[in-house]
This record gives structure tokens, C-alpha cells and sequence, in this order.
């Protein structure tokens, strides 16, 4: 039987967000992947599927400009939030996605619940490990944007450094082994740890659907994030964030879209960490 009682966990916008970065993401990895990978069998039948080596470069331009449009569109939502309608709370407190002194306690108390030698903590808004997980992706793509366009624009950005550097430093083949290793990274992060902190813990078994739907309920909230549910109740404004559970119709569109997903990307890493240990081998 669903919960009757459901409440806002992620705006539309937020979740247009991660929309963005979900398409962008995957068709980044499996249009660059395979060349990071190239030599293996499951590598060119990838290229195949996508048309060849100069399509599959050309889908994977068009992903890194959704992840530039979706990076643009989330830092003037920042830049309006705290500039223009000054709303506080984005640097510090519980809403902040910046590590604070609490996360360090929390971290210590969830090792302590772990080993099976104290109580799980009363989580607010963002659990310790969803900031790392956002801070890492913000460094993450600085750090792909960069050496992406180096690699896109290899003439260009040679010219701007000083030419007794560019003599004796190969930028692009720099470029090229730091964006190749911060993929590797970043999808082996993903693929890993994001799914099995998010996805599939046996609670949330096969899908979170929370990122889609947008809302959680009553005993989700409960469960994980006790200490935003009480504080929010202390002030009255827990009955502002009610609102109703999704229907099944919906949860049925969630489940189609982003279990498919969640099986390539495992299937993905899988054939990564296949690679790497034969690599090390």
C-alpha cells in the first residue's frame, strides 16, 4: 500500500538538473570510454553501435555541451538565490552542500553505527557523503571541461601559453592522460559508489525514485534525514513541504527510464574493472 503522506525533497528544477547530467553523463561515457578502452571487443562493438569513430566523437561533443548548459544553468541558479533574492543558508547551516564541523560527527557516528558500537545518526538535509558526492562532481567537471576543450581546441589553447613553455610541454597529450584518467574516476565513482549509496540499497531496491518523482515518503523522511523532519517540524514549516505521492502510473515511468540505466552503467564498470585488472596483470 503507498504512503499517503509525502513530502518535496527535490524542486523541478533540481531534478531537471540531474535529467541533464543523467543524459549527458552516460552518453559521455559510452562514447568516450571505448577509447580510453580501445582494443577490447565490447570497445569497438560500442563504436559500432554508435556509427563509427566520428559519430560517436560527435555524440560525445553534443553531451559535453548539455553538461556545460546544465553546470551554466545551476550556477546562476546559485548566483540568483544568494545575489538577487538573497536567500541565506547556501554557505552555511543545514541546507548547505559545503562540508561543516556536524558532518564531521556524523561521519564518526556512522563508522561507530557500522561497527555496531553506537546508534546511526539523525541526518539533516544532506548526508555527509551526498556533499562529498556534489563537491566531486563540481571539481570533476572543471577539471573534464578544461582538458575536454584543451582536447577540442588543441591549436587554440597551444597558442596561449608562453611559447618557451609550449616548446618543451606537450599540452594536449597532458590534456588527454588527465581527462582520460578523471573519466575513469569519475565513472567508476558513479557506476559504484553513487548506485549503492542511492540505488541499490535493499530499501531502495531496484531505484531511488526520489531524483524523479521529486518527493519521499513520510517514513523515508523519518528513517533517513530524522533530524531535517524534526527541525522543520520545531518551526512549523513541516506541512509547507507535504505533498502528493506519485502515482503508480508514475513510478512505473520512473522504474522504465532509470533501471535500464543503472544495468548499463553496472555493466559498464564491470567491463572497466575487467580492463583495469587485466592492465594490472
Amino acid at each position: 500500500m503507498r504512503s499517503t503522506t509525502n513530502y518535496l525533497r527535490f524542486s523541478f528544477f533540481h531534478r531537471f538538473c540531474h535529467f541533464l547530467i543523467i543524459i549527458s553523463f552516460f552518453g559521455l561515457v559510452l562514447t568516450g570510454m571505448p577509447l580510453a578502452f580501445r582494443g577490447y571487443d565490447w570497445s569497438k562493438w560500442l563504436y559500432e553501435l554508435f556509427g563509427g569513430y566520428p559519430t560517436a566523437g560527435f555524440i560525445h561533443r553534443i553531451c559535453a555541451l548539455i553538461t556545460f548548459f546544465a553546470a551554466f544553468i545551476h550556477f546562476l541558479f546559485l548566483f540568483v538565490s544568494i545575489s538577487v533574492k538573497k536567500k541565506k543558508g547556501f554557505f552555511w547551516g543545514p541546507n548547505s552542500l559545503l562540508i561543516q564541523p556536524r558532518d564531521i560527527f556524523d561521519i564518526v557516528g556512522d563508522l561507530k553505527w557500522f561497527l555496531g558500537i553506537g546508534k546511526r545518526p539523525d541526518f539533516d538535509r544532506w548526508i555527509y557523503w551526498e556533499k562529498f558526492e556534489y563537491l566531486s562532481l563540481m571539481w570533476g567537471t572543471l577539471v573534464m571541461a578544461l582538458t575536454g576543450l584543451i582536447l577540442w581546441f588543441p591549436v587554440q589553447f597551444t597558442k596561449i601559453i608562453p611559447v618557451s613553455i609550449a616548446s618543451i610541454v606537450d599540452l594536449p597529450s597532458i590534456a588527454l592522460i588527465i581527462h582520460r584518467y578523471e573519466a575513469i574516476l569519475a565513472a567508476g565513482f558513479i557506476f559504484t559508489i553513487h548506485f549503492f549509496h542511492t540505488h541499490l540499497l535493499p530499501e531502495k531496491m531496484p531505484v531511488d525514485e526520489a531524483i524523479f518523482t521529486g518527493s519521499i515518503t513520510e517514513e523515508e523522511f523519518r528513517h533517513e534525514r530524522l533530524n531535517q523532519f524534526k527541525r522543520l517540524e520545531n518551526q512549523r514549516q513541516l506541512h509547507d513541504f507535504k505533498v502528493a505521492p506519485p502515482s503508480l502510473f508514475v513510478s512505473f515511468l520512473t522504474r522504465l527510464f532509470a533501471v535500464p540505466i543503472l544495468i548499463t552503467g553496472l555493466i559498464m564498470v564491470g567491463f572497466m574493472f575487467t580492463a583495469l585488472i587485466v592492465w594490472a596483470i
